[in-house]
């Protein structure tokens, strides 16, 4: 008895660690994921080294507004100066032509007066990159917190789906244990109580297939989440939408749309960019002072050794081979590439408008009339499963109505979390997927808030 107590004090020590690795898992809410996602994704960082790039953009073209000063010295040393006869009317002896050591330090500063209009729209060009540095960056961040979004949700469905199937396992183990007791009392045949091992049998691969599945997605929020520690899972409040027409939804995509903003820069851009091109054509001046200053030992006759000059230079191209022409041709071409691309992006949001709003309405009719048939089906199988026990059902009718209500409970489960996501996928069309997601996730405010009558969440729990 001594020997058996330590067994069963044993084992039941190796449970309690068990369930206590359990409970060690840290429960990682929605919003956590997506504060964890912003600091730690790689994806997001690239955005900002590219909108810092576009930044340091603007200074690079405000440095041709600004005067450029150059300076250099050199100091040259021969073996023995150079000497030449002396010339001019009573000149004798030798003069030194080359000297010995020479000293020399030069100044030079530069400062361009008109450039035909290309410093000006390059400066300009590079405001609209920083611009457009910023509307990449929310759309990187926009991607990818709906992405983990939605990898939020398929765990959550992959975590009810391992429930349902538990349930099924303990309901046909239920079975099985009432199939035997007929079976012994001589009030069934062994073919029930074989078809009842077999559909366990196939419901405990279900379950395992379905652990599977949880851990997969898990594994695929981890990895964008960049979540690290062993977690589990907590359902978020539930969304709702606001009531508004489709054509209201659409106007408010073409006007909160950062994808299509950064088309709209694009065109700016592409606007300078032919500014720029048409300034080649035009003259360029700019006004230069220069110092120079040089020692020689010996010193030759016609040395300078202080020279101070001002110059004003003025540069016209007057043949290059049309490269000018050709330049100008792209920069158009490339304008109206971009006026066209802006507006077959405008056509294609309306209709993912349109789709994404018919995904909700088609998922929310569907919820209401899954949630009566899993209540029918579960009191069809309560029903059924006591007539089996007393021998007014046979095993047949059992497994069916398993078999029922198993199917309109994964329904149930798949449909109202696609709907969560229907919802998310309508606030991202729309444009106020980001508006939307709460400060405390560690959304940076990129853009103005939306208006009262967009989309909303509700505050209670599911």
């Amino acid at each position: 008895m001594i020997r058996r107590g330590g067994v069963f004090l044993l084992i039941s020590g190796l449970i309690l660690i068990g369930h206590s690795n359990v409970f060690a898992q840290r429960v990682v809410t929605l919003e956590e994921a997506y504060r964890q996602a912003m600091a730690e994704s790689q994806q997001i960082g690239i955005s900002r080294e590219n909108l810092l790039q576009a930044e340091q953009e603007i200074d690079r073209a405000k440095s041709f507004l600004y005067p450029n000063v150059n300076t250099d010295a050199n100091y040259q040393r021969r073996a023995d100066p150079k000497f030449g006869p002396s010339f001019g009317i009573g000149a004798s002896g030798a003069v030194p032509i080359l000297p010995q050591t020479q000293e020399q330090f030069n100044l030079t500063l530069s400062q361009p007066l008109y450039t035909g209009g290309r410093a000006t729209a390059a400066f300009r060009s590079a405001k609209l990159g920083v611009r457009g540095g910023r509307l990449d960056l929310s759309l990187t961040t926009e991607n990818l917190l709906f992405e983990v979004a939605r990898a939020y949700y398929e765990a959550l469905k992959a975590q009810r789906n391992v429930e349902i199937e538990e349930n099924e396992v303990r309901r046909l183990e239920a079975h099985l244990t009432d199939a035997d007791k007929r079976f012994r009392v001589g009030e069934a045949i062994k073919t029930v109580v074989l078809r009842a091992q077999a559909e366990l049998a196939d419901a405990r691969a279900r379950l395992i297939r379905a652990k599977n599945d949880q851990a997969t997605t898990l594994d695929q929020l981890a990895l964008l989440a960049r979540i690290a520690d062993p977690f589990t899972l907590a359902d978020p409040p539930s969304l709702t939408l606001s009531e508004k027409a489709e054509a209201e939804w659409v106007k408010t995509a073409h006007a909160r749309r950062s994808d299509l903003e950064r088309q709209s820069a694009n065109i700016q851009i592409s606007e300078e960019q032919i500014k720029i091109a048409k300034g080649t054509f035009f003259p360029t001046l700019r006004l230069e002072g220069r110092y120079n200053w040089l020692h020689q030992d010996p010193q030759t006759p016609f040395a300078i050794t202080n020279d101070r000059s001002a110059l004003l230079i003025f540069s016209f191209p007057v043949f290059e081979g049309r490269l000018r022409v050709a330049e100008l041709a792209q920069a158009r071409s490339r304008h109206r590439q971009t006026v066209l691309q802006k507006e077959l992006l405008s056509d294609q949001i309306a209709v993912e408008v349109r789709r994404s709003l018919l995904n909700l309405n088609a998922l929310t009719s569907e919820v209401d009339v899954i949630k009566a048939q899993v209540a029918f089906a579960r009191e069809n199988f309560a029903l059924v499963s006591r007539q089996f026990a007393v021998g007014l059902a046979t095993n047949i009718d059992v497994l069916d109505a398993n078999a029922a209500l198993i199917s309109a409970e994964r329904q149930l489960t798949n449909t109202t979390y696609d709907r969560e996501v229907a919802i998310l996928q309508v606030e991202k069309s729309v444009g106020v997927f980001l508006d939307l997601i709460p400060p405390s996730a560690g959304r940076r405010e990129e853009r103005s808030p939306p208006s009262a009558s967009g989309p909303e969440k509700k505050e209670d729990q599911k």
